[in-house]
């Protein structure tokens, strides 16, 4: 995948301005191996009140997920033997309508515990979740939305590295998350400090079809020091293209971008 370049008039505090004869740097996009740094596990809670709740990282390719799921959401089927649970809840997986994987959920653990409900996203897409309930007695029950599945979507990662390197992790998609990570190096001005500590910090700005610009940042304190912390960024369901420049600011005003000299790097959405 290839950013789209265009050149764009320039707007007071929206975009980087630079004289149109100078061209834009060479910018390579390549596929990507790993999740930035700094980004947390997905942690996906179905709870008895019948909501669903992430309160992890994002559901994005080459992250994983944990699944915590309330079993008081489907007590069809229960019973014991021997003082042991006679039933079980198995959750099951698929992402893009691929293969189908399940995890332990509740009840009887076959493999007593050793085996938590965390399985890995492989790439971007829909995922489809749902549960089934049985017991040795023959009951069966489900979990699954009536039969459509709960369905989540996973987004990807951009990361922009030293180098003039863009990595892509994953397809970026309406509907679904998308981490930016920034290398600072790409922006060494404006690096004041103020009483022994880092007084500047790295936004992404960014705005989808055009429409409103807004900004996050990408670096944060850690100690006196600024590092890279990626940003997560909500993608609108029926986006069609993210836009996005970086500005780094100190504490003085210096003001620095990267933006491709104002045509600022372009990502269609899947």
């Amino acid at each position: 995948m290839r950013p789209r370049s265009l050149v764009l008039s320039c707007f007071v505090a929206t975009f980087a301005c630079s004289p149109e004869e100078e061209a834009a740097p060479e910018v390579e996009v390549r596929e990507g191996t790993e999740l930035p740094d700094g980004v947390e596990p997905a942690l996906l809670e179905f709870r008895d009140d019948w909501t669903i709740v992430n309160s992890g990282g994002p559901l994005v390719a080459g992250n994983s997920v944990e699944v915590v799921y309330d079993v008081d959401r489907l007590t069809q089927c229960r019973g014991e033997q021997n003082g042991q649970p006679a039933w079980s809840i198995t959750g099951y997986h698929q992402l893009g309508g691929g293969e189908v994987d399940s995890f332990e959920a509740g009840g009887h653990s076959p493999s007593q515990g050793t085996e938590p409900p965390i399985f890995a996203l492989e790439d971007s897409g829909d995922l489809a979740l749902w549960f089934h309930n049985t017991s040795v007695w023959g009951c069966s029950a489900y979990d699954s939305d009536f039969g459509a599945n709960w369905h989540f979507q996973v987004g990807a990662s951009l990361s922009f590295k030293a180098g003039w390197i863009t990595e892509t992790l994953g397809t970026p998609r309406a509907g679904a998350p998308l981490v930016i990570a920034y290398d600072p190096a790409r922006l060494p001005d404006c690096r004041a400090t103020k009483y022994g500590h880092d007084a500047w910090n790295i936004k992404v700005h960014y705005r989808f079809d055009g429409g409103p610009a807004q900004y996050a940042l990408v670096t944060a304190a850690d100690g006196n020091i600024q590092v890279p912390a990626p940003a997560v960024l909500d993608v609108p369901a029926g986006a069609g293209e993210v836009e996005l420049w970086f500005e780094n600011q100190d504490y003085y005003g210096c003001k620095t971008w990267d933006s491709q000299f104002g045509a600022n790097y372009h990502f269609d959405l899947e």
